[in-house]
């Protein structure tokens, strides 16, 4: 299961990398469907649900998806909430959860050792350097 999550998101960033958005999206989705409980993926399909490119808009699967993603640190997914619920995006607007995630991201950034970057960017910048990203982007120019 894990070979399958991470291929897909190597696909997936890939795929963004070039442009190629549908392709991103099915990778994304095949990485959170091989790894339910991902963080990551979970992000980043969910911003394909908020934004309706490529599926139809759907603020209700974005935020389920960003919740699960922001509970699994990703720090981009815990400003999203927190502004939604600043500005009643989808939620009622709640000043006390906006200030939730808010200092949920900053207590993550304050304990990490690393510049203040997303989790999911992180990881991505990661998967880039990788050697197995290296060969995966050789089979595919070869394949």
């Amino acid at each position: 299961m894990a070979n399958s999550f991470m291929k897909s998101l190597y696909a997936g960033y890939a795929a963004r990398e070039k442009g190629d958005l549908r392709e991103a999206f099915e990778c994304f989705q095949r990485a959170l469907e091989a790894e339910k409980g991902s963080p990551i993926a979970a992000y980043e399909v969910g911003l394909f649900y908020e934004q309706g490119e490529l599926v139809p808009q759907d603020l209700e699967k974005a935020h389920q998806l960003y919740t699960q993603a922001a509970e699994g640190c990703v720090e981009k997914a815990q400003a999203g909430l927190a502004e939604w619920h600043e500005k009643g995006i989808f939620v009622e607007k709640n000043a006390e959860q906006a200030k939730f995630w808010r200092e949920r991201a900053k207590q993550q950034e304050a304990e990490s050792d690393t510049p203040p970057i997303s989790i999911a960017e992180s990881i991505r910048l990661k998967l880039l350097e990788s050697q197995e990203y290296r060969d995966y982007k050789e089979f595919q120019k070869d394949n």
